[in-house]
C-alpha cells in the first residue's frame, strides 16, 4: 500500500508558530512562574506559621538558584513544629507531596524528647497550595501559548 501525504505549507507554519511560542514560554514564563510560587509558598507559610516570639515566621524565605527555588524554614525547631513530637507526629502534608516518611525520620530523636507536641503544619501544606496554584497557571499559560 502507497499513501502521498502532501502537508498545507499554512499548516506547517501554525505548527512552528505554536512551536516558537512554546520554546518562549519554557525559558520566561517557567522562570517567572517559579519564582512567584516561591514567594507565594514563603507569604503562606509566614501567615500559618504559630508565633512565639517570631523567629519562626522571620527564618521562612526562598532563595533562587539557578532554574530552581529554594523555599526554607531556617528555625533549628521548624520540623518539630511542623511534624509534632512523640505520639503526635503529622506527616500528612508531606507525604500528600511524594516526600518520603524518611525525610522526617531525620528529625527524631534530635532536639526536643519526651513531649508530645501536635503537629502545627506550616510548611509543607503552603507548598501544596504553592504547588497546586503553580499547576494550574502553568496549563492557562500553555493554553494561551498553544492558541
Amino acid at each position: 500500500m502507497n499513501v502521498n501525504l502532501k502537508i498545507d505549507q499554512s499548516d506547517l507554519n501554525k505548527l512552528k508558530n505554536k512551536l516558537d511560542k512554546m520554546r518562549s514560554f519554557e525559558s520566561k514564563t517557567l522562570s517567572n512562574e517559579l519564582g512567584k510560587t516561591g514567594m507565594e509558598i514563603v507569604r503562606l507559610a509566614k501567615r500559618s506559621a504559630p508565633v512565639d516570639n517570631g523567629a519562626l515566621k522571620q527564618s521562612i524565605s526562598a532563595q533562587r538558584s539557578g532554574k530552581s527555588i529554594n523555599v526554607v524554614a531556617a528555625a533549628h525547631y521548624a520540623p518539630y513544629v511542623e511534624f509534632g513530637t512523640g505520639g503526635r507526629v503529622d506527616l500528612t502534608d508531606m507525604t500528600q507531596l511524594g516526600i518520603p516518611p524518611s525525610y522526617a525520620a531525620q528529625f527524631k530523636g534530635k532536639g526536643i524528647r519526651d513531649i508530645n507536641l501536635p503537629a502545627r503544619p506550616f510548611f509543607f501544606s503552603s507548598a501544596r497550595i504553592g504547588f497546586k496554584n503553580l499547576l494550574n497557571r502553568l496549563n492557562g499559560e500553555i493554553k494561551k501559548a498553544i492558541k
